[in-house]
């Protein structure tokens, strides 16, 4: 059987209301950091857990990227976007997670 990019997962003509996306994982504990990394550069489409999804939109905003270039990237809704975004801004500013470990760099 060929799969042709017309009936490729998430290529499909209507809504696939029911079921998963093939692009969103369960969560498994494990953040894989490369695939977070593709997303955010947005090189190719890749599929990410919600906590992966959150952490590529971190990304993309920490760069000065707009919601847009969220949706863009990370092939969500412009609603989905600001969602991530708005989750971001909830959890607030991320410490600076080497500062404990090199307490005399400034």
């Amino acid at each position: 059987m060929t799969v042709s990019a017309s009936n490729s997962p998430g290529n499909s003509p209507g809504p696939d209301l029911g079921r998963p996306s093939p692009w969103v994982l369960p969560e498994d504990g494990i953040v894989d950091p490369i695939a977070v990394e593709i997303a955010a550069t947005g090189a190719r489409r890749v599929a990410l857990t919600r906590t992966e999804r959150l952490l590529a939109a971190a990304r993309i905003l920490a760069a000065g990227h707009p919601c847009t270039e969220i949706s863009r990237r990370l092939h969500v809704s412009g609603h989905t976007a600001r969602t991530l975004a708005a989750q971001l801004r909830d959890l607030g500013p991320v410490p600076d997670v080497w500062a404990p470990a090199n307490p005399g760099a400034a």
